[in-house]
């Protein structure tokens, strides 16, 4: 890999995009090189002082910009799914956080990437504080016999449980004697809420409670730009950054 990274934005214009447009401003080694927005093609947005224009698809900027080290994604589930196609076909490294990909969707993004010389990260949650509560949950499981998730989330997010809950459930199921049906999740959906999770395990006399608040999508960002810089070390494509963070762990991965 290069030492500065060129990246393409799918989605800069929602909030984690804007978000992360506005956080890359103050990082050095990446460059934003292309952005695609099908509602805004053909507009011109400023990035570090540069007039880009806004294009279609990923397979239109393709035609008119040098393909970028990685391609970064804050779309929905079809749009996120086909632009993890396209990078994989590219042979370009994939970043995404957005949620909701059929199990189907996902094993054929896996053997994509098995075969491509990109590489991808599609993480449910990229706040560092989450992604240590998921693996203190799935360490914590092993010791518990019951366990239920609340998470909570603002209105506008279009799927529901969030993914977050569903890979918590999935790597404390993995880790422990309870099965995923044995570990119920519940979604709330309320105005002025952004991002919160709340794990409960419990044994006869005794009740352990996790919990994480994520107040501001600021949270995100250092594990958005770590996965974007060591992306390209992953094997194949994965569904946490939890591996970039616990490089020894021993933990089971969802």
């Amino acid at each position: 890999m290069t030492t500065n990274l060129s990246i393409w934005i799918s989605g800069p214009f929602g909030k984690m995009g804007t978000a992360l447009r506005t956080a890359l401003e103050d990082v050095t080694g990446i460059s934003i090189t292309g952005i695609v927005s099908p509602e805004h093609s053909g507009q011109t947005c400023d990035i570090a002082g540069t007039s880009m224009t806004v294009h279609d698809s990923l397979e239109d900027l393709a035609q008119s910009s040098p393909l970028p080290d990685v391609i970064v994604d804050f779309t929905f589930a079809k749009v996120a799914y086909e632009g993890a196609l396209f990078a994989a076909k590219k042979d370009i490294d994939f970043v995404t956080g957005t949620t909701g990909m059929t199990p189907d969707q996902k094993q054929e993004v896996i053997e994509a990437f098995s075969t491509s010389k990109g590489h991808a990260i599609i993480a449910s949650n990229f706040s560092l504080g989450a992604v240590l509560m998921m693996h203190f949950a799935a360490q914590a499981a092993q010791h518990f016999t019951h366990a239920e998730i609340v998470e909570t989330h603002h209105t506008q997010k279009k799927d529901a449980p969030s993914g977050t809950a569903i890979t918590t459930r999935t790597m404390m199921a993995e880790n422990s004697p309870m099965s995923e049906n044995d570990i119920p999740i519940h979604s709330l959906r309320l105005p002025g809420a952004i991002a919160h999770q709340q794990v409960h395990l419990s044994s006869p006399g005794e009740i352990l409670r996790l919990e994480h608040d994520a107040n501001d999508r600021s949270c995100f960002m250092p594990g958005i730009i770590l996965a974007i810089r060591r992306v390209h070390g992953v094997d194949g494509a994965i569904f946490s950054i939890e591996s970039l963070l616990f490089p020894d762990n021993d933990l089971k991965q969802a």
